[in-house]
């Protein structure tokens, strides 16, 4: 059995990094686009493209111990890619050169003419904003949306809103993005969430805020205000006599879930706004008399 760690001159507990900086030295000397060795640079390559990937370097690593094998299909080893290797170094065949600080810059001639094009490594992030209302926000939620790739397909991820979900929280839904870039990892998908005032509340961190609007009577006597709130319960909330306009009444607890704690949550304010009824000609004479 191959020593794959051998072959790129690495240590077993090399880190990723380690392997592929490994490789891209090797590559760099024996490419036969270049004058190196073929033989040396596949297998350098089949030993990079196991040692790379977590789960083929487990298998690898067990089947090492134990002394096993596993075959591949016609002189092949099972790990190593045909098309990556095309992919990866096509730009050598076109007289070009590889910077292996994140980009390749192919150079090569079409008609006579010299051509440029650069290659991004790996493939990007899609950004995706998703708009709930604040009473979507209350509890676990889930949602479906639907995003295009820079290729113009359509794609669908559901998203699982924890209860509480601060506005502006962004989700990573990993190799969920773009994926124009074959034989590399897909991109991933960052859905950031915009939370919305609804049903007449609006939210101040983990507080909710609403307006009440009572008469003057009422004010002046004291009242019980019946109030829905966004998990379409009933509350009462009661008004003492003498409130002014532009009181905030608290109500402990009744905000929102905070997020990652249990059975926590923020306080509702009421703001009273006190209606002042209109009056004829003679109720106004009448005042004026008292």
């Amino acid at each position: 059995m191959k020593d794959y760690y051998k072959i790129l001159g690495v240590g077993e507990t090399a880190t990723t990094d380690q392997i592929k900086k490994a490789f891209k030295d090797i590559a760099k000397k024996e490419h036969p686009d270049r004058g190196g060795d073929e033989a040396r640079f596949k297998e350098a390559n089949e030993a990079h493209d196991t040692l790379k990937d977590s789960q083929k370097r487990h298998d690898y690593d067990s089947m090492r111990k134990f002394g096993g094998t596993r075959q591949g299909g016609q002189g092949q080893h099972p790990f190593f890619n045909e098309d990556i290797f095309g992919d990866f170094f096509s730009g050598f065949q076109k007289g070009g050169d590889m910077d292996f600080n994140g980009k390749f810059n192919f150079t090569g001639r079409q008609g006579g003419e010299r051509v440029f094009r650069n290659v991004k490594q790996g493939n990007r992030s899609i950004n995706v904003r998703m708009a709930i209302s604040i009473k979507e926000a209350m509890m676990n939620n889930e949602k479906t949306i639907s995003y295009k790739l820079p290729s113009g397909r359509e794609e669908f991820a559901t998203v699982k809103i924890p209860a509480g979900v601060q506005h502006g929280v962004t989700f990573k839904y990993a190799g969920m993005g773009d994926d124009s870039i074959k034989n590399v990892p897909r991109g991933d998908l960052m859905v950031q969430m915009s939370v919305l005032d609804s049903d007449g509340y609006t939210r101040k961190g983990n507080d909710l805020y609403t307006d009440k609007t009572i008469d003057c009577f009422q004010a002046v006597r004291g009242h019980r205000i019946q109030l829905k709130t966004l998990e379409d319960s009933v509350i009462t909330v009661n008004v003492p006599a003498g409130t002014q306009p532009g009181t905030l009444l608290m109500v402990r607890s009744k905000g929102m879930p905070i997020h990652r704690t249990l059975n926590v949550r923020g306080n509702l304010y009421v703001k009273i706004h006190v209606l002042i009824p209109q009056l004829s000609a003679a109720d106004l004479k009448k005042i004026k008399d008292l």
